[in-house]
């Protein structure tokens, strides 16, 4: 399940910062999940190659468990990817 393409749906403030809201993702049997993300926390933005990336910590509750994930939103791609 790491570094894989995601779906995220996000939300903006007023001041143009990013809020993760809720993930798809997919599951062994190839099922897609909507799961809402709990307490997102923007870590730090990494540069690869002069290339913007933001990484974000969050929760979500999986089979009745909460889990963290780490996903990373790449600025030029406009692609999320989940880290390990």
């Amino acid at each position: 399940m790491n570094n894989k393409t995601v779906d995220v749906i996000v939300t903006f403030n007023k001041a143009g910062k990013i809020k993760p809201n809720y993930i798809r993702l997919e599951d062994d049997d190839q099922l897609m999940h909507t799961y809402k993300i709990y307490n997102p926390r923007f870590d730090h933005e990494e540069k690869f190659a002069g290339t913007a990336a933001l990484l974000f910590s969050c929760y979500i509750i999986n089979n009745g468990c909460k889990q963290m994930i780490k996903i990373k939103y790449h600025a030029n791609t406009y692609q999320w990817i989940l880290v390990d």
